[in-house]
């Protein structure tokens, strides 16, 4: 890294020892040991002392310290404490031979990098209502806040005259992570662009050791969820598939009915009353469903599809015992439903029986050929929708909480 030239000179106030790191648009030096604010610009006359100032405690950075922002090599030349509304945050200037000065924000364990802007803005924030739009070039910002501020700590070279005491309004607008301030004080207005830099990208710059605590949220902070973002990205894509196969599917798939009959259950004398039926099957090898459905679903027992020519079982399914992983029985539309598959085409036997303790007069009976179930496709939509909008609720109350910051 390519260090900026260092030179030496003593406080022309209390002879203190201090390095002078930056260029020459530096307007003032103040001494960190008695706080005497002196003039670079005139031989390092005294223009003010501030002995009682306390340097602040939760500082990560010195003036001195060197790292790249943006993967420029910047050294912290100077650093201002500003105090608002029971909010305090430390300025640190910082400075590149080759890219200028810029500001480096430390706010409650969140950095921003902030540099001055010629560009204006459409509107001006002091006119704006929370939340309100407004542009800076091609880019939208939305009204934040505005307040005062007043410094409590000034230490290093500065390219404007600090002293303790000194009072300032800033007004912000966000983008996140991207920031556009606009500050006033007595003398003049000025512009700044700022983005915000992760934590652990300024420790690794800067080799900051020394842990900070981190507030939860910064107004600038993107929203990130290391399992909902991803899960809901890839869930996008594929929602949209299982929708289009499973519309497809209840629209064009549905099969061909081979028998839609209504049967009149007879008598056995035994405590049950039963039917059987035969139907052709002209298409093995492809999935049919078999739907039973009455009045009470519950009191059909013993349902069995047998070839005819050679007796053999094709399904055997009953209320408590079904023999398919495709069995379902439905006590909302009341309904017994089977998926199965045969082996050659042929006449098969559907027999059934019901319990005449919970009495069936009725069943209608469907056999669908070359069915295909959407149900597991539907499923999937529906896991897909949930990881969509799970992961869209996290992030609004990560922004209800951004916005809650400034609304408390």
């Amino acid at each position: 890294m390519s260090e900026s030239k260092i030179r030496s000179i003593n406080c022309t106030s209390c002879g203190a020892p201090l390095k002078l790191h930056a260029g020459h648009k530096i307007k003032s030096l103040t001494c960190e040991y008695c706080g005497a604010v002196m003039n670079p610009q005139d031989e390092f006359s005294v223009l003010a002392k501030f002995s009682e100032q306390q340097p602040p405690s939760h500082s990560p950075l010195k003036t001195g310290d060197q790292g790249k922002l943006k993967g420029v090599p910047f050294t912290v030349v100077g650093m201002i404490e500003w105090y608002a509304e029971g909010d305090s945050w430390i300025d640190y200037q910082v400075f590149s031979p080759t890219h200028g000065y810029a500001w480096l924000v430390y706010e409650t364990g969140h950095w921003v990098f902030l540099r001055r802007t010629r560009n204006l803005p459409n509107k001006s924030l002091w006119t704006l209502k929370r939340r309100a739009k407004v542009k800076m070039k091609q880019q939208t910002f939305l009204f934040y806040e505005k307040f005062n501020a007043k410094i409590t700590y000034v230490a290093g070279e500065l390219t404007w005259i600090a002293r303790m005491g000194d009072t300032t309004s800033l007004a912000e607008a966000i983008d996140p992570p991207y920031l556009f301030s606009e500050e006033r004080n007595k003398y003049e207005t000025e512009y700044y662009f700022g983005e915000y830099i992760e934590a652990t990208e300024i420790k690794q710059q800067f080799n900051i050791s020394k842990h900070y605590p981190v507030a939860p949220i910064h107004r600038l902070q993107r929203y990130k969820s290391k399992f909902l973002q991803p899960l809901a990205k890839v869930a996008k894509p594929f929602a949209f598939v299982f929708f289009i196969i499973s519309f497809a599917i209840l629209i064009f798939m549905q099969g061909s009915s081979v028998m839609v009959k209504p049967v009149v259950m007879k008598n056995t004398g035994n405590g049950q009353v039963q039917s059987s039926y035969e139907f052709s099957i002209s298409k093995p090898n492809h999935l049919i469903l078999l739907t039973l459905n009455t009045h009470n679903a519950n009191a059909l027992l013993n349902a069995r599809v047998k070839q005819r020519a050679t007796g053999k079982t094709i399904i055997n399914l009953g209320k408590n015992n079904a023999k398919t992983s495709e069995y379902r029985i439905d006590k909302r539309i009341r309904s017994v439903e089977a998926s199965f598959e045969v082996p050659k085409a042929g006449i098969y036997t559907l027999s059934f029986s019901a319990n005449t303790q919970l009495p069936v007069k009725k069943v209608k009976l469907v056999i669908t050929e070359n069915h295909v179930g959407s149900r597991y496709f539907f499923w999937l939509l529906l896991f897909s929708l949930a990881a969509i909008l799970i992961s869209s609720f996290s992030r609004r109350s990560f922004e209800s909480q951004r916005w809650k910051l400034v609304e408390d």
